[in-house]
């Protein structure tokens, strides 16, 4: 049903370039033998992976390959498949044999243990068996002492497996009896004792009993894994949280384990956070890291929420903390500097507006800085809103990581790239020796370079196809195809076949358009070959490996072959130009100036000069045309203004930046690159927290506050005021000073929209009607009024379709001649 994926390494190969030679063993007349044999790869990593899922088997490979490290893994059919769980013994011979070839291992406590994570979560492997297996730890280490050893464990999740079938329809009550049992149990929350009852009274005994063992099982096995730290034996372990929330019995594990590691003297090694499937990655990344000899610096962004103020889905620690963790877990260091080498944008749930972020990352890319996106946002894929913010901004292919859920990887990802990088403009390249000169030798760089590029794109390419297009738009439809046939979508039985091939198809062409779109002709900047900056192009797409990743809808394998190239015939452009901002407003039917900026980014390294000019609606007027000569690898802005002319309300136009170029001692071909900004005319919104508005209400349900109307954002889910049931409720902007204002724009709720308002302004102190409605069916709704000056407007909202009022923004404008 399955093809038997393949975990090794890509081949070099697969790199298309005139300039890289791949046959690198052979001896040149009159040079040592040692000299003749440049290195494939700077190193090799042993790395027993969590189970087969891509994620957790795919992605520490990438993540080595990205950092031109070689990652050995078992053969696939050792790791298991979902309910079929590994062969532990068999993978643990494995790694004996392995880590004697590795320069150091990375290895997963619950494959070696039980056969998995999934396996780990029952109790069919008992702790005698589970502690004789992790003894192969000891051996490993006790035959190769100097070799890093990482491991990572679980702590246990608050329920299991979610199929149709026994035991699985328990998972619901199951999650649901460990929160209360820490709440009862351990809390003394009384008042929680007879949900508590009830809930177990509806769990079958033998569940409970297995539920119960495995938790012991794992924790005594989490404890013994902090001994191991303490003997020597692990240099560094990571104990992940699987599904956590504020209360459960991980609550008193984790505490219990954090203060053996603290009793034992071992806390700087021993790092327990919130994690699963990220954590094998993470420890690549931080072996890859060392092995480099950097400390990268991150800086990090939020988007709405402020880290330390969210706790992302099935997390117990604010999100900053986790972030912070992860970054200094990897031996980066955390940076607020704006010269830091690697940007990390966290988008976070909540309410405001996202442009702004949007307008962020745009930014720092056109200046060439390395751009890490970590959308945590919502739980298991790509935050929508986010992605149709950044797809006419940026070319997804010239981030430094994403991660479309799990910001771990684009952490881990962007690290590495920023350490190979540093590493190779230093020349502090593991295997080249400081007397490894010559061409043999800066060709091996030079292929390893552009195989950690290669990997790198294709890392992000895969992350993106699985987490936005198949998460985003397909997974829905498999998970209908399997109820519609009468199997369970969560463990496919009957209809596995026809599921894989809708998955695959329908994926198959979306992914295709999404390599055109962002990532075909993106240029790549892969390190230094001890002589050159060495660049490229991402040629082609060779090939997608695709199918489910188990017998179930939530994970799609999605795995690219690309090619990059160093040709020059191969590239488009050699400038990389970028219009800011995207989008500028004007006030409708005005004549005006409005000031641009234009980035100019050289991306070889070669002079290049550029002719820049811009092509304008009728009427309007040009900036005059400027040449720019620009330095290799030099970032030049241009600042420009154009003459804005008479657009009318609510409509848009569009200007291009062109700058053809050339090498000057090749200026006999000419390259080609554009850029387009938008200006849009709209009516300037007093109301708006930007413009010093507050806004105040009734009352609010959860997180939906009423700051939520006035923050510019009309088309995210969070971003809402809802209130409790309610006959009534209330809605008033202020506004920061005195406005004249004549038109009220409600952004509405599709579906449940306010039946019955009442609009009124505050004028001279004293509130006016300014309009009502009744039998309101509409989305969307305008009021004009007659011009007021006004401090506030208030809404009364008198009825709607539940008791309840929702409304994602408030608009209040002046559009008449007289407001100027």
């Amino acid at each position: 049903m399955r093809r038997n994926r393949r975990l090794t390494p890509r081949a070099l190969s697969m790199i298309t370039t005139t300039a890289v030679i791949l046959t690198l063993a052979v001896a040149l007349p009159g040079t040592p033998a040692a000299a003749a044999r440049p290195p494939a790869n700077l190193g090799q990593l042993a790395v027993v992976p969590l189970d087969d899922r891509p994620f957790t088997a795919y992605t520490p490979v990438a993540v080595a390959e990205a950092g031109g490290h070689q990652a050995l893994t078992p053969p696939k059919d050792l790791l298991g498949e979902y309910f079929t769980y590994g062969q532990a013994d068999a993978v643990g011979a494995w790694w004996r044999r392995a880590a004697a070839d590795a320069d150091g291992s990375v290895v997963a406590a619950p494959m070696l243990a039980y056969g998995g994570l999934v396996a780990s979560r029952t109790c069919q492997t008992s702790l005698a068996d589970a502690r004789r297996r992790l003894t192969v730890l000891d051996e490993v280490k006790r035959k190769n002492p100097d070799k890093p050893l990482y491991a990572f464990d679980v702590i246990m999740r608050l329920t299991i497996e979610p199929t149709s079938s026994y035991p699985g329809i328990y998972s619901g009550p199951i999650r649901r009896w460990a929160i209360l049992m820490d709440q009862v149990e351990n809390l003394g929350q009384e008042e929680r004792r007879a949900e508590y009852e009830q809930v177990a009274n509806e769990i079958p005994e033998e569940i409970k009993a297995d539920f119960r063992c495995a938790r012991a099982r794992d924790h005594q096995i989490n404890r013994d894994m902090i001994e191991r730290v303490a003997n020597g034996t692990i240099d560094y372990l990571v104990l992940g949280q699987d599904d956590a929330t504020e209360h459960g019995p991980h609550r008193l594990e984790k505490a219990g384990l954090a203060a053996l590691a603290a009793k034992l003297g071992v806390q700087d090694r021993v790092k327990i956070y919130p994690g699963a499937d990220i954590l094998g990655a993470l420890l690549v990344a931080k072996h890859i890291t060392k092995r480099l000899g950097a400390a990268p610096t991150v800086d990090v962004e939020w988007s709405r929420t402020p880290g330390d103020q969210w706790v992302a889905p099935y997390q117990d620690v604010p999100y900053a903390t986790l972030v912070d963790e992860y970054v200094r877990t990897l031996g980066a260091r955390p940076s607020d500097s704006p010269d830091a080498d690697i940007l990390l944008m966290a988008n976070t749930a909540g309410g405001g507006n996202l442009e702004p972020f949007a307008d962020r990352i745009h930014e720092a890319v056109a200046r060439g800085r390395l751009v890490a996106v970590g959308d945590d946002a919502l739980a298991g894929k790509v935050d929508s809103e986010l992605r149709s913010l950044l797809a006419p901004r940026i070319r997804f292919g010239e981030l430094a990581g994403w991660s479309g859920w799990n910001i771990g990887l684009s952490i881990s990802q962007s690290v590495v790239r920023a350490a190979l990088l540093q590493a190779s403009r230093t020349g502090r390249l593991p295997g080249f020796p400081g007397n490894s000169k010559g061409i043999p030798f800066q060709k091996a760089r030079q292929a390893i370079l552009l195989g950690a590029a290669t990997a790198h794109v294709e890392l992000t390419l895969q992350e993106l196809a699985h987490t936005d297009l198949y998460r985003n738009q397909v997974l829905s439809q498999v998970q209908a195809y399997a109820r519609d046939n009468g199997d369970d979508p969560q463990y496919m039985t009957k209809v596995f076949a026809g599921a894989n091939q809708l998955a695959v198809q329908r994926t198959r062409a979306l992914a295709d358009q999404l390599f055109a779109d962002e990532f075909a002709g993106t240029p790549i900047r892969a390190g230094n070959d001890s002589r050159d900056e060495v660049t490229a192009v991402v040629h082609r797409l060779t090939s997608w490996e695709m199918t489910l990743a188990w017998s179930r809808y939530q994970e799609l394998e999605a795995f690219p072959t690309l090619a990059l190239s160093t040709a020059p015939t191969d590239r488009g452009a050699l400038l990389t130009v970028t219009a800011l901002p995207l989008r500028t407003t004007v006030r409708p039917d005005s004549d005006v100036d409005e000031r641009v900026t234009v980035v100019l980014r050289n991306d070889v390294g070669t002079p290049v000069t550029a002719q820049l000019s811009a092509v304008v609606p009728d009427g309007w007027v040009a900036p005059a045309p400027t040449g720019v000569r620009l330095a290799p690898f030099a970032v030049v802005e241009v600042p420009l203004t154009v003459g804005v002319r008479q657009l009318a309300a609510e409509q848009s136009a569009t200007v291009t930046v062109e700058a053809p170029h050339v090498m000057p001692q090749n200026g006999h071909r000419q390259f080609a690159a554009s850029a387009t900004m938008t200006f849009g005319a709209v009516w300037r919104n007093v109301a708006l927290a930007a413009e010093g508005a507050t806004a105040t209400a009734s009352g609010w349900w959860r997180q939906y506050v009423p700051a939520h109307v006035i923050d510019g954002n009309r088309v995210s889910a969070g971003s809402r005021w809802i209130t409790d049931p309610g006959d009534s409720h209330w809605l008033q902007v202020e506004f920061a000073d005195p406005e004249l204002i004549d038109t009220v724009r409600l952004y509405q709720y599709g579906g449940y929209e306010l039946t019955a308002y009442r609009i009124s302004g505050l004028v001279d102190g004293a509130w006016q009607v300014l309009s009502e409605v009744t039998g309101n069916t509409t989305q969307v709704t305008t009021h004009t009024v007659t011009p007021v000056r006004a401090t506030a407007v208030r809404l009364d909202v008198l009825g709607s379709r539940d008791r309840q009022a929702r409304l994602y923004e408030i608009e209040v404008t002046c559009r008449a001649a007289a407001c100027g």
